[in-house]
């Protein structure tokens, strides 16, 4: 075989391995530089939304609470709260599971009051019979029982309200909820709450450049 001929063969492959290597790279360069401001950009936006001072700000500028929420619901009471979460919601709501541990856990650290509202409306019987029967479990537990009780009924994947009742058996505590419910309706009518979770911070509802779990790096 002739040497010369296997070396230009092995040089001429070097070549374009080579080239072709310089071509790829200047075609996908754009697109690995634009990535890379994409994630340099994403890290600046989620430091800024991240401050508590551009929270307060957004909020500002925010739906306000027009009619007083004081005693409707649960309130759990944080030891050293600087902020009042209130979260309306429905026992059934997918969204509103999946923010119960989040919001559980900024409740752990002892800065936020969070209040609970439901909402009773759409005239669904066994959602209405599991709000009486979480309500009734509140209006006599301690803080701690109450929150053990909305675990038991938001944790697990599928919810069931006659295993709960049977955890939590009640008589004729249900029917005394009736007039509770009836202001939370009322309340949420007067609000225009047309979906679940809702989301209010001292009185004013969550921007929607923020996210539910966002609030775990924020109210701290």
């Amino acid at each position: 075989m002739n040497t010369v001929s296997v070396q230009f063969q092995e040089l001429a492959l070097f070549s374009f391995l080579f080239i072709g290597t310089v071509i790829a790279w200047l075609s996908l360069k754009p697109y690995f530089l634009a990535k890379k401001e994409l994630q340099k950009q994403k890290t600046k936006l989620t430091r800024f939304l991240s401050n508590s001072e551009t929270l307060d700000h957004f909020l500002s500028g925010s739906r306000r609470i027009s009619n007083n929420p004081e005693g409707l619901g649960i309130l759990l009471k944080g030891e050293n709260a600087k902020y009042h979460v209130l979260k309306v919601c429905n026992p059934y709501c997918g969204p509103c599971a999946n923010s119960h541990p989040i919001l559980e856990e900024l409740f752990a650290t002892g800065n936020i009051n969070l209040q609970v509202v439901f909402h009773p409306g759409g005239g669904d019987t066994i959602k209405y019979k599991t709000i009486s029967h979480i309500m009734a479990v509140a209006a006599q537990a301690s803080q701690e029982e109450i929150q053990k009780a909305l675990d038991d009924w938001y944790l697990p994947e599928k919810k069931e309200y006659e295993t709960f009742a049977a955890k939590y058996p009640m008589n004729g505590e249900l029917k005394a909820q009736e007039s509770r419910i009836q202001d939370m309706l009322n309340w949420c009518e007067q609000e225009n709450i047309s979906y679940t979770p809702t989301i209010f911070i001292n009185g004013h509802e969550l921007p929607k450049a923020y996210s539910i779990e966002d609030l775990k790096y924020i109210l701290v």
